[in-house]
């Protein structure tokens, strides 16, 4: 068995992550997605059987593949300028072709490749987790003007929010960096209606909260982290940053464990972080999830996390891995804490891309 993880061999998780698997005697395979270089190009064949070739490795049965964060394909530059839009298209369905056929190769993937595209959908997942039995707060999606007034005009005195669909910065050529983050919004605050046109945007009533909640889904277990900021921010990620949240384990309430396994279930995923905010009242809302969100920074914030192993020790792990296999097993695996004392920590370049990064704008 190897495990096939798809992302930059020097991605900030692939690399702590590879270098744990290795020292627990693990193969390790990176592929960083279809590209015009040797080490990124793609084979399919079908002679009586059905082989996939991902650079020089062909992926087996038996193997686990980790759908970490493979880059957008990249034609070759030099292709003639008549021809580009023909050569993106072809790259992007074979792209296509090779991410949905893990599916069909008798291989674990983390996550199947039709779930992943699915779920980050973020009205799928409101309404997955609504089914699946937990606390969504009221919401609208849109960019109509008049569905946005008229959804804070019902709602005058109760507290709204605005959030956008994905993370985007701004970076200006002095240095200076603007991110999207979540923001309270009133009536009188609502820009012009062409504005609002601008781009789409969601719109949620308000959990006062008294903290947050990360949970971390490793198949049929789940693992939660609550996150205090002395700030008291509307959004911890900036905060987070620069260091300012504090990690503790709190255990999952039975039901909302229950729902969480209900709703991976419904959307065939088996590994994700999920952000709750926690009420006065104890209640867990369900806010969103990232199938694919970074967890490492949780060993980073709390060395007791351990995630970094618990990981390890669900994706070496046959499918519907329990809590008990888990911890039995994470020992077998270097912890972050680990791999940051190791020289190969400091051997390791900036994350790396060879492509443009899809949430980065660089303005004058």
């Amino acid at each position: 068995m190897k495990i096939v993880i798809l992302a930059y061999a020097n991605d900030n998780h692939t690399a702590p992550l590879k270098w744990a698997l290795e020292k627990a005697g693990y193969a390790v395979e990176c592929w960083s997605g279809l590209g015009w270089n040797p080490e990124q190009h793609a084979t399919i064949t079908f002679d009586g059987s059905t082989r996939l070739t991902l650079g020089t490795y062909t992926v087996e049965s038996g193997d686990v593949v980790w759908i970490r964060r493979p880059n957008q394909p990249m034609p070759n530059p030099n292709v003639a300028e008549p021809d580009r839009k023909f050569a993106e298209g072809e790259y992007r369905w074979f792209s296509w072709s090779v991410m949905y056929l893990f599916e069909a190769l008798g291989v674990r993937v983390i996550n199947p490749y039709s779930a992943s595209r699915a779920i980050n959908n973020k009205s799928l997942q409101l309404v997955l987790a609504k089914a699946a039995g937990m606390n969504v707060p009221e919401t609208i999606m849109s960019n109509s003007p008049g569905a946005v007034r008229a959804f804070l005009e019902e709602r005058q005195g109760v507290r709204t929010i605005c959030k956008a669909f994905f993370p985007h910065v701004w970076q200006k050529n002095n240095g200076g960096i603007a991110v999207t983050e979540t923001f309270e919004i009133k009536l009188d605050q609502l820009p012009s209606d062409e504005v609002l046109t601008y781009a789409p945007a969601i719109y949620q009533e308000m959990v006062v909260k008294k903290f947050d909640v990360r949970t971390v889904l490793l198949g049929t277990t789940v693992y939660s982290y609550s996150l205090h900021n002395p700030k008291g921010a509307l959004d911890w990620r900036q905060d987070c940053g620069q260091g300012l949240v504090e990690v503790r384990y709190i255990e999952t309430p039975p039901q909302v464990e229950k729902a969480i396994l209900a709703f991976a279930k419904a959307a065939g995923i088996t590994f994700g972080s999920i952000d709750f905010a926690i009420d006065d009242k104890g209640q867990w809302w369900f806010l969103e999830i990232n199938e694919q969100g970074q967890f490492l920074w949780l060993d980073e914030f709390n060395n007791s996390v351990n995630i970094q192993q618990k990981f390890l020790a669900f994706l070496t792990s046959p499918e519907g891995t329990s809590r008990e296999t888990i911890e039995e097993r994470q020992s077998l695996f270097p912890s972050w804490k680990d791999f940051c004392a190791s020289p190969e920590k400091e051997q390791i370049p900036a994350e790396y891309s060879a492509g443009p990064v899809p949430f980065l704008s660089v303005e004058p």
